[in-house]
């Protein structure tokens, strides 16, 4: 599967590249579940021959330069509350912008959306074990967005990481990549 990305990388990425990632919260996340969503994130994204610089949207001053530059909305609470109903419904857990056919380098991740279908997670009795395994999740999801973004596709693939719907089992899986095979 790797191959097949790089292949589709064509002349204007090339593996290696550094890739400036600005994250904007509408409310402040759980600083575990920041974490663990970056790391789990950047590990997908290395995997592939990205390189992420993590930067918040409210730092920015301008004076930084990247081969590639997203920027990325988390709505809602990124941090597990034990107040949201699970849910059994797909949910959209994060998407990317596109205008005329072209992917644009702007994603949304949906927290709450995200805290609905991990009902374990939410209303885990230890908060600091919860946000971790919510901001492993996160970072899936926030990886595949940026795959939307970096590949310039809204195409998606049988598999791993980049498949259109991920199970519950899927995103919490130990064993889980853009070159992992889908377990149903």
């Amino acid at each position: 599967m790797v191959a097949s990305f790089a292949l589709a990388l064509g002349p204007d990425l090339a593996a290696g590249s550094k890739v400036g990632v600005y994250l904007d919260f509408e409310q402040r996340p759980s600083l575990a579940a920041a974490d663990a969503m970056r790391q789990q994130a950047a590990e997908a994204m290395r995997e592939i021959g990205f390189d992420i610089a993590w930067r918040l949207v409210s730092e920015n001053r301008g004076n930084e330069a990247f081969e590639h530059l997203v920027v990325v909305r988390f709505v809602g609470t990124c941090a597990a509350r034990g107040v949201l109903p699970p849910t059994r419904q797909v949910l959209v857990l994060g998407s990317t912008a596109v205008s005329d056919g072209q992917v644009l380098p702007y994603s949304r991740v949906l927290c709450d959306q995200v805290r609905r279908v991990l009902p374990d997670v939410e209303f885990a009795a230890d908060r600091h074990s919860g946000d971790i395994e919510l901001g492993r999740v996160l970072g899936r999801v926030l990886a595949h967005e940026l795959y939307h973004v970096l590949f310039g596709t809204t195409h998606h693939s049988a598999e791993g990481l980049a498949k259109a719907v991920q199970s519950t089992d899927d995103l919490k899986s130990d064993d889980f990549s853009f070159t992992t095979v889908g377990k149903e």
